[in-house]
Parts: C-alpha cells; sequence; structure tokens
C-alpha cells in the first residue's frame, strides 16, 4: 500500500504537466480501491495476485495484450523490481522510464528493461524521489498531493459504526497493529499499555483499533489486556478504511500502509520504526512523529531477526508521551 501512496503526488504532477494525456495505472487488485475515482486517472488497470499458477499465466498474457492493445507511449517503472521491469519491455512502450542502477533497492536486473533513466537526485524521502520521474518529463512540482477519496456507501457503513460505538464529542485515536514484517510490528502488550495510558490522561477520547486480512487476533488481543475497552474496528474495505482514517485525530502505527495513508490524509501521526528507514519511508508531511531507538541495527531492513530490539523496546510512556503533543 506504501508504495501506491508515494506514488501518487507523481501521478498529480504528470496530470498537471500532461492535462490532455490518457494515464492508466496498473495496479494488484488488493488496492484498487486507493486509485478508483482519483480525478488524475483515465483507467485503473488490475492484476491479481497470489492466484494458481495456471491461472496467474492466463491472466498474465491478458494483461500484456491488453498494455500492447492500448499502445501507451510512455511508461514509468517505478518499482524498481525485475517483474516491474520485465513486464514494462513486454508492454512494447516505446519509452520506458526507470531509475538509475545503483538507486535505493532497484534490483538491477529491472534497469536492463527500461531504455530511459531518473536519477534520485538528492531527495531523501521515497515521494520525492518518486518525483524525479515527473521532473524528468518537464513537471513543474508546486505542491505535494495525494488526491485520495473514497465513496459515498464506505463513509455511510462508518457512520453507522461511529454512531453507535462512539460519542461524537470524543476524539478518536487509531492504533493499527498489524504489518507484514514480523521486525516491524511493536509488541501486543505495549498497544494494550498505551490504550490504558490513553484512556488514563485523555478520558474524552476513544480508542480504535484496526486490522488487515488475517490481523484481527491482535486487536481483539489487545482488547482483552487492556483496561480501558478499546473498540475494534467492524471488517472493513480499503474504501472503507480511508473513511474511518478520515474522522480520526490520530493514528500510531509501525511502517505499514495504515500509517501513510494517515499522512497521506492530512492526519497527525506516530510512527514506531526499526528495520526500516525513517528518513525514506517515514509518514510524509509536517508535524508527524517518528520513535525509534538509537541502535547500531537501526534500518537494517530484515523481515526476520532474533531480537527485533529496535521495535520492542519503544516503550508505551514513550508513546504517550508524544500522543499527548498531539492531542493537546
Amino acid at each position: 500500500m506504501g508504495d501506491v501512496i508515494h506514488t501518487l503526488p507523481t501521478l498529480n504532477a504528470l496530470r498537471e504537466r500532461f492535462p490532455a494525456a490518457y494515464i492508466s495505472w496498473l495496479v494488484h487488485d488488493k488496492l484498487e480501491d486507493i486509485l478508483n475515482g482519483h480525478p488524475a486517472l483515465n483507467s485503473v488497470i488490475i492484476f491479481k495476485k497470489n492466484e494458481p499458477i495456471p491461472t496467474m499465466l492466463k491472466h498474465l498474457l491478458q494483461l500484456i495484450r491488453k498494455l500492447r492493445a492500448n499502445k501507451y507511449d510512455l511508461l514509468l517503472e517505478l518499482q524498481g523490481d525485475i517483474r516491474g521491469g520485465v513486464l514494462a519491455w513486454l508492454s512494447r512502450t516505446p519509452i520506458r522510464l526507470g531509475f538509475k542502477a545503483g538507486s535505493f533497492r532497484t534490483e538491477w536486473l529491472s534497469t536492463i528493461f527500461t531504455n530511459f533513466k531518473v536519477s534520485e537526485g538528492r531527495a531523501s524521502h521515497i515521494v520525492d524521489k518518486n518525483l524525479n520521474f515527473a521532473r524528468r518529463l518537464g513537471a513543474e512540482i508546486k505542491e505535494v498531493s495525494f488526491g485520495i477519496t473514497t465513496g459515498e456507501a464506505e463513509k455511510k457503513y462508518i457512520d453507522a459504526f461511529l454512531k453507535k460505538k462512539v460519542d461524537n464529542r470524543r476524539k478518536i485515536v487509531i492504533l493499527h497493529p498489524g504489518a507484514a514484517w514480523l521486525t516491524k510490528r511493536w509488541p501486543i502488550e505495549k498497544y494494550a499499555l498505551l490504550t490504558d495510558e490513553i484512556k488514563a490522561n485523555f478520558a474524552d477520547t476513544a480508542v480504535i483499533i484496526t486490522y488487515g486480512p488475517g490481523e484481527r487476533k491482535y486487536a481483539e488481543k489487545i482488547k482483552v489486556l487492556s483496561d480501558s475497552a478499546p473498540i475494534v474496528s467492524p471488517p472493513t474495505t480499503l474504501g472503507e478504511l480511508i473513511a474511518l482514517i478520515e474522522r480520526c485525530e490520530v493514528l500510531v502505527a509501525s511502517d505499514t500502509g495504515p500509517l501513510h495513508l494517515a499522512a497521506a490524509l492530512g492526519k497527525k501521526v506516530i510512527g514506531l520504526y526499526g528495520p526500516t528507514d525513517s528518513i525514506r519511508n517515514g509518514p510524509y508531511g509536517e508535524g508527524n512523529i517518528v520513535i525509534k531507538n538509537d541502535l547500531p541495527c537501526l534500518s537494517c531492513w530484515k523481515k526476520s531477526c532474533s531480537h527485533i530490539s529496535c521495535v520492542r523496546e519503544i516503550t508505551a510512556s514513550e508513546v504517550a508521551e508524544k500522543l499527548c503533543l498531539l492531542l493537546t
């Protein structure tokens, strides 16, 4: 999710540079809700992940035929991986723009399949690195905007949930304990302690715990361990999650999609960082807070670790203290 969110300002800059262009975005099906209805897009092309190999090959051939039939003039390959590079080449798009070899996390082989290169330049954050694609094409970056929206049905679903669970005079803090990498996850026990600290210091604040597919167990465990009765979110689509985040005051999470989604929506966030680089991948925008431990192994980019001290040693009191700054 974060990769898509961090590329949206590039999309908006390209739309401003080429107002009459037909712009498509290729994305896997679990993330299409971020892009559906985006004002800068003409179409969203979907590919499905985690399918049986015969089905995947069938859909891949259909996708390649579609890309070729559309006869695009220009393709931007911002992911920097071999799959994206090969697909760019198979599309037969004449101008294929990608990061230069040696750019951060860009696989060298992927650069073989793009024929024009973009330098990261001196940019620190991935949003700004991606914007170099737009600059390469003559765009002037006047402001950085994301343009994320959601539908009325999704808003009504969340309104109905909040009407039942939350007094409309209360502020809402969202905790999102899940993350794709085990090494990114702050301990469940500490989220439970944080909910209790929030209740003790901000009686007018409701705590809602959100989760992704397969993660509800984390939310339920926090509720069991906490003495402050946090609210477990109902199951949400991505569009419904957007609607819920729009209603919150602050979101607390590790380096995961909802953290970046909240930052892109202009919400205050607290990011709990360990294995990833908060300078490159931190929440984008002013006023957000990153908490991390100054350890020699910080930002190691490892998905497995024997101790995960970087994240686990962050205390609930540290987070509550920073939360106090954002809620008062």
